[in-house]
Parts: C-alpha cells; structure tokens; sequence
C-alpha cells in the first residue's frame, strides 16, 4: 500500500488526488471521472449523505401562523 501511494504521489496520477467533499469525511480520492468534477470520495456514502441534506434543507418549512377560520 505504501508503495502504491509513493507511486501515486510521484507519477502522474498527483494531479488527480482530491479530498473529498463533505465535512465529516478524511478520504482521499483519485477523480478519473470525465471532466475531473467529482466532489466526494463515494457517491453510495458521502455524495448521498450531503444531497440528502441538501434537499432536506431546501425543503424544510418554518411554521406559519395557524389560519384564523372564517365565519
């Protein structure tokens, strides 16, 4: 494994390491993705972990004031 990271760090694959995204996570990845975009280490853990939160946010509703009925 050390070996695997020395060649990493010391080849052309440098330029690809990126730390992933969310705040909690400490992984590191190599993005091979097409346009060298991708923002988290894994998709199935941290990219659904931060749209879940993501979505939750946009789509929380603060209480409103009960509606007086009409008479």
């Amino acid at each position: 494994m050390a070996r695997e990271a020395v060649e990493i760090l010391g080849g052309p694959d440098a330029a690809l390491l990126r730390e992933c995204g969310r705040p909690e996570c400490t992984q590191v990845y190599l993005d091979r993705s097409r346009g060298h975009r991708r923002e988290w280490c894994a998709m199935r853990t941290c990219g659904n972990r931060v749209k879940v939160s993501a979505y939750r946010s946009r789509h929380r509703t603060t209480p409103t004031s009960t509606p007086t009925p009409h008479a």
